[in-house]
């Protein structure tokens, strides 16, 4: 007579199971701790989207040429996060995330996950009789400078970017 609820109780959980499996959207808020329960899978996703540019006026030149800017580098982070291999220069986009932010892995806290930004900003007043300017990192203030003058193709933007990341110091030393 005490075993009857043993298999009564896995009956249960395997219905619960069933339940959980076929209602994911539902369940998935009760096992993740706080607010934000939105689930990033893909580093990139959760790069760009705590990115805040700061923009120019909107319909200005300037404006479009950090638009096109923001486009390269979502387009370059998906880009290495799609090809799965860690390309000849090392890069990966957790490799780009320390470049920027000092630290490699998404936040795990959600305190910490809200108050995770990486500012953006853009330089247009570069002198452009020099071959190269490149992006600018701040990385304990969490904040970006791409110069606009010389990210004028998506080519231009992965080669000096790609330069930028590979050639960069690093925070192990110190």
């Amino acid at each position: 007579m005490r075993l009857v609820p043993m298999p009564d109780q896995l009956r249960k959980g395997l219905m619960l199971c069933d339940l959980m499996n076929s209602h994911q959207d539902l369940c998935q808020k009760l096992f993740i701790p706080g607010e934000d329960v939105e689930v990033y899978f893909i580093l990139d996703c959760f790069l760009f989207k705590n990115t805040r540019p700061v923009y120019s006026e909107i319909g200005s030149a300037k404006h479009q040429k950090e638009v096109h800017i923001m486009n390269f580098l979502q387009d370059y982070l998906q880009e290495i996060e799609d090809s799965g291999i860690v390309t000849p220069e090392g890069l990966t986009v957790g490799r780009i995330m320390q470049w920027m932010t000092g630290q490699r892995h998404k936040p795990v806290q959600p305190s910490e996950k809200k108050e995770f930004l990486i500012n953006i900003q853009f330089q247009h007043d570069c002198d452009t009789q020099h071959t190269v300017c490149f992006p600018t990192v701040s990385a304990c203030s969490r904040t970006v400078t791409f110069p606009s003058a010389h990210l004028r193709t998506y080519s231009e933007f992965k080669n000096i970017l790609t330069l930028a990341v590979s050639h960069g110091q690093t925070f192990d030393r110190v």
